[in-house]
């Protein structure tokens, strides 16, 4: 099992200085940005402007907070626009495509799974927790630490509201958008007056792939 603390990860300011981006998780452990298999990260927009482009990578995004974002797509053909907030899906896309953001007020904080189109996919889905979480226990696993050997669960959590973590009776204090990496099979068990939002993360190698 692995947290990584959001609070605890270094926040890095974009090149065009119009936002900053915390790196939660990248494979392999010693990738840059020129060549990750996958990454996620959670960047603060505090002003409009353009994506930043990555050939070959897909990208999913949706809000975590601030009141929206408008994203100009040009396409090959016809350019379009959606919206963005936090009660929507997350928006897929291919980081090759020409974006323009648009913030509608205040500065946001967006939640980002970018994956090498050719070797991972993902998938980001908005659940609740009751008391206990078992993530799938699938055989495939995905190499987070070559060198290392170790081998990581498709699945993650990242926590969306404060909830205590119960490890056998050792009680530990989850912060909003605290990622955890969720042993296939293994139940999670968490102590909540209430039901808990979460992001959960399935990624998976495709096939074909080594």
């Amino acid at each position: 099992m692995q947290l990584i603390r959001y609070r605890e990860c270094p926040s890095t300011t974009w090149k065009n200085g119009s936002g900053s981006t915390k790196q939660l998780l990248i494979s392999p452990s010693h990738a840059d940005l020129s060549d990750f298999d996958y990454r996620i990260s959670i960047a603060s927009v505090s002003s409009s402007g353009p994506f930043s482009l990555f050939i070959g990578i897909d990208r999913q995004l949706c809000l975590l907070e601030g009141e929206g974002l408008k994203l100009h797509i040009q396409g090959d053909s016809l350019n379009s626009s959606t919206l963005l907030t936090p009660n929507n899906a997350p928006f897929n896309f291919k980081d090759e495509t020409q974006i323009e953001s648009q913030l509608l007020d205040d500065p946001v904080l967006d939640f980002n799974v970018m994956t090498k189109r050719d070797k991972y996919s993902s998938n980001i889905e908005k659940i609740c927790i009751n008391d206990t979480f078992i993530s799938d226990s699938s055989e495939n696993t995905l190499d987070t630490t070559q060198e290392q050997n170790v081998c990581m669960p498709l699945q993650l959590l990242l926590c969306l509201e404060p909830v205590i973590w119960d490890q056998n009776g050792h009680l530990t204090e989850l912060e909003r958008y605290d990622l955890l990496l969720c042993p296939p099979g293994e139940p999670l068990n968490f102590k909540s007056d209430n039901p808990t939002k979460w992001l959960c993360i399935s990624l998976s190698r495709n096939k074909g792939t080594s």
